[in-house]
């Protein structure tokens, strides 16, 4: 019986350690994205007749992060270009395709996240009778001129430090968190240091916060990159998006 009662108290003291390690191995995170829209990008995608006038300056949309057993999968929400043409006019541009490659609505274009390896791992599916997904690899950056602050806050309920970090010709205001047992940023190259996870960050071109953060069970089975994807190098990744959009193009009807 007193055996009996040390192991009872024993794996009493051991469980409410053991039960948010487990659960920090897997869960969700909910991005809000702003960004600003390009014009010259927009006008590769728009149909003749379109009010350029008409379209959004500044776009929202989601970005869920989906994480388990180290690997993990940013899935990009489809933003409202502020299409406001009638109803049954869009409903017939729909049925021909998709209208917009990179942003999770054409293509497949998805990007997984090996976290044991901090890696970033693009996937692109081609269309047509000959489809064939491929994939590249990124490593993680840490940002090379990250400045860090002495000021604090709590984002979806945890702990941030700041940061500011020079990335391209943009500057960021970074919040990043350490309480979390992997490191990931929806940009590259915006992690303040190894072991961390950035909750918000602000450009001046777009910027991000994350919602809400949920530790739970994942039952997406789909976060490792599909089955048969190729390998090819970032260079080849972008002459197979450059031949693809040629071919979009070329499917489309003109007005």
């Amino acid at each position: 019986m007193k055996h009996l009662s040390s192991f009872i108290f024993t794996a009493a003291a051991l469980l409410p350690f053991t039960q948010p390690l487990f659960a920090q191995q897997s869960g969700v995170i909910e991005y809000e994205v702003t960004a600003k829209t390009d014009p010259n990008r927009m006008r590769g995608f728009q149909r003749d007749g379109d009010d350029a006038s008409e379209r959004p300056d500044v776009i929202t949309f989601k970005q869920t992060f989906t994480f388990n057993n180290n690997v993990g999968k940013l899935a990009t929400e489809r933003p409202d270009f502020g299409d406001r043409r009638p109803q049954r006019q869009r409903r017939d541009s729909s049925a021909q395709g998709p209208r917009r490659m990179g942003m999770g609505g054409r293509g497949n274009n998805a990007q997984y996240i090996d976290l044991a390896n901090k890696k970033y791992q693009q996937v692109f599916s081609t269309f047509g009778d000959d489809k064939k997904t491929y994939y590249t690899e990124e490593d993680f950056l840490i940002g090379t001129n990250s400045k860090p602050g002495d000021k604090t806050k709590k984002i979806a309920g945890y702990a941030c430090k700041k940061a500011t970090i020079q990335l391209k010709d943009d500057t960021y205001t970074v919040w990043y968190t350490t309480d979390l047992p992997f490191s990931f940023s929806p940009i590259n190259g915006l992690l303040p240091e190894s072991k961390a996870v950035v909750l918000s960050a602000e450009g001046s071109k777009r910027s991000f916060v994350a919602k809400n953060v949920s530790l739970k069970a994942v039952t997406d089975a789909d976060l490792n990159i599909p089955a048969g994807a190729e390998k090819v190098s970032q260079e080849q990744m972008r002459e197979i998006r450059k031949q693809e959009m040629e071919k979009f193009r070329k499917r489309q009807p003109q007005q």
